[in-house]
Protein backbone atom coordinates (compact mmCIF):
# COMPACT_ATOMS: atom_id res chain seq x y z
CA UNK A 1 0.00 0.00 0.00
CA UNK A 2 1.29 3.49 -0.52
CA UNK A 3 1.32 5.58 1.78
CA UNK A 4 2.74 9.50 2.03
CA UNK A 5 5.80 9.57 4.43
CA UNK A 6 8.42 12.42 4.73
CA UNK A 7 11.20 12.86 7.17
CA UNK A 8 13.90 15.77 7.57
CA UNK A 9 18.26 14.56 7.51
CA UNK A 10 20.19 16.38 9.47
CA UNK A 11 22.21 17.48 6.63
CA UNK A 12 22.42 21.31 6.66
CA UNK A 13 21.36 23.82 4.40
CA UNK A 14 24.91 25.77 3.98
CA UNK A 15 27.21 23.06 4.03
CA UNK A 16 30.14 23.57 1.51
CA UNK A 17 30.03 23.38 -2.87
CA UNK A 18 32.20 20.42 -2.41
CA UNK A 19 29.49 18.76 0.10
CA UNK A 20 26.95 19.27 -1.88
CA UNK A 21 28.66 17.81 -4.69
CA UNK A 22 28.91 14.80 -3.20
CA UNK A 23 25.35 14.99 -1.86
CA UNK A 24 24.59 15.36 -5.55
CA UNK A 25 26.57 11.98 -6.02
CA UNK A 26 24.38 10.10 -3.83
CA UNK A 27 21.13 11.35 -5.09
CA UNK A 28 22.09 10.05 -8.26
CA UNK A 29 23.47 6.78 -7.16
CA UNK A 30 19.96 5.99 -5.53
CA UNK A 31 17.25 3.47 -6.93
CA UNK A 32 15.01 5.00 -8.75
CA UNK A 33 16.45 8.21 -9.75
CA UNK A 34 14.90 10.13 -12.77
CA UNK A 35 16.88 13.83 -12.51
CA UNK A 36 16.50 16.79 -11.02
CA UNK A 37 15.73 19.41 -13.22
CA UNK A 38 12.50 20.31 -11.39
CA UNK A 39 14.58 18.96 -8.10
CA UNK A 40 15.75 15.90 -7.25
CA UNK A 41 13.40 13.01 -7.59
CA UNK A 42 13.06 9.28 -7.62
CA UNK A 43 10.54 6.55 -9.10
CA UNK A 44 8.28 9.25 -10.31
CA UNK A 45 7.43 13.35 -9.98
CA UNK A 46 4.96 14.11 -7.41
CA UNK A 47 1.57 13.19 -8.50
CA UNK A 48 2.60 10.18 -10.25
CA UNK A 49 1.81 6.98 -7.87
CA UNK A 50 4.97 6.59 -6.41
CA UNK A 51 7.22 9.24 -5.98
CA UNK A 52 10.36 10.73 -3.68
CA UNK A 53 11.56 14.27 -3.77
CA UNK A 54 13.67 16.13 -1.97
CA UNK A 55 14.29 19.80 -1.03
CA UNK A 56 16.67 22.02 1.10
CA UNK A 57 15.07 23.53 4.29
CA UNK A 58 16.45 25.38 6.94
CA UNK A 59 16.21 22.18 9.05
CA UNK A 60 17.65 19.92 6.91
CA UNK A 61 16.70 18.08 3.54
CA UNK A 62 13.22 16.96 3.58
CA UNK A 63 12.66 13.89 1.64
CA UNK A 64 8.78 13.11 1.13
CA UNK A 65 7.14 11.11 -0.86
CA UNK A 66 4.55 8.59 -1.90
CA UNK A 67 5.66 4.74 -1.59
CA UNK A 68 5.42 1.67 0.21
CA UNK A 69 6.59 1.53 3.94
CA UNK A 70 9.20 -1.08 3.01
CA UNK A 71 10.61 0.51 0.40
CA UNK A 72 11.28 3.89 2.17
CA UNK A 73 12.63 2.28 4.90
CA UNK A 74 14.99 0.18 2.73
CA UNK A 75 15.59 3.28 0.66
CA UNK A 76 16.52 5.77 3.49
CA UNK A 77 18.72 3.31 4.79
CA UNK A 78 20.54 3.45 1.74
CA UNK A 79 20.28 6.91 1.40
CA UNK A 80 21.72 7.60 4.93
CA UNK A 81 24.22 5.37 4.83
CA UNK A 82 25.53 6.76 1.83
CA UNK A 83 25.22 10.49 2.83
CA UNK A 84 27.48 9.15 5.79
CA UNK A 85 30.05 7.71 3.69
CA UNK A 86 30.27 10.66 1.49
CA UNK A 87 29.89 13.53 3.90
CA UNK A 88 32.22 11.77 6.69
CA UNK A 89 29.95 12.25 9.46
CA UNK A 90 26.33 10.30 10.41
CA UNK A 91 23.57 11.37 8.88
CA UNK A 92 19.66 10.55 10.22
CA UNK A 93 16.47 11.82 11.08
CA UNK A 94 17.40 15.77 12.17
CA UNK A 95 14.59 15.17 14.67
CA UNK A 96 16.39 11.59 16.94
Amino acid sequence: MLLNQEITLNVRHDISEQEWAKVGAVYRSMDGWIGDKDGPAWYGREGDARHIWASVEPGGIQFCGEVETPIWIGWLTVLCARLSLALGREVHDAEM
